[in-house]
C-alpha cells in the first residue's frame, strides 16, 4: 500500500480512528508526567474506543512499530512516522487559529510517537480480549471462508495488460 493510499484511508474513517470526541482525553493523558501514569491514562481512553477502532488502531500501530524497527532500511523512526500520520489520525474537533492548531498537531504527534513505541503495553490486553471474543463469535464465518472458492489468478502478463487497458 502506498503511503498516500494509507493516509487517504485514515482520513476517511468517520470521527477518526482514535475518535476525535476523545481528543481532550487523549491530550490530558499525555500531560501525565510519569510513564506509568501516562500509560494508565492512555489505557483508560483507549478503553472508550469502539471495538473496531481499537482493533484497527492496534494493527496500525503494530505495522508502524515494525517499520520503525527496520529504520536502517525504511529510514523511518517512530517519530518520523508520527509526524507523517498523526494529523491524519486525530485532530481537534473544532476549528482553531493556525498557531493553536500547530501546537495541537505537535501534541498529537507526540501522542502517536508514544503510542507506536508502547502499543503492546497499552493495547495488548484489550486487543487480545477482542481477538478471543471474535474467535468465539465467528465459527460460521470461518467455515464460510474455508469453503469459499478462490477465483484463478491470471498470469502476471495478463494482469498487467488488463490493468494497462483499464488505466488508459
Amino acid at each position: 500500500m502506498e503511503p498516500l493510499a494509507l493516509q487517504d484511508l485514515l482520513q476517511k474513517i468517520p470521527s477518526k480512528l482514535p475518535n476525535f470526541q476523545l481528543f481532550e482525553e487523549w491530550m490530558c493523558a499525555m500531560e501525565k508526567t510519569s510513564r506509568q501514569d501516562r500509560l494508565a491514562a492512555l489505557k483508560e481512553v483507549a478503553s472508550k474506543l469502539p471495538d473496531a477502532n481499537l482493533l484497527l488502531l492496534w494493527h496500525l500501530l503494530s505495522l508502524l512499530i515494525s517499520i520503525s524497527k527496520n529504520v536502517a532500511t525504511t529510514k523511518m523512526t517512530a517519530g518520523n512516522l508520527a509526524i507523517c500520520l498523526a494529523p491524519n489520525l486525530l485532530s481537534p474537533p473544532q476549528e482553531l487559529p493556525l498557531d493553536v492548531l500547530a501546537l495541537e498537531t505537535g501534541k498529537v504527534t507526540e501522542l502517536f510517537e508514544f503510542l507506536i513505541e508502547h502499543h503492546e503495553e497499552l493495547l495488548g490486553e484489550q486487543v487480545a480480549g477482542l481477538a478471543s471474543k471474535g474467535d468465539e463469535e465467528t465459527p460460521a464465518a470461518q467455515a464460510e471462508l474455508e469453503t469459499a472458492e478462490v477465483p484463478p489468478v491470471a498470469p502476471e502478463s495478463e494482469q498487467q495488460t488488463r490493468f494497462s487497458r483499464e488505466k488508459g
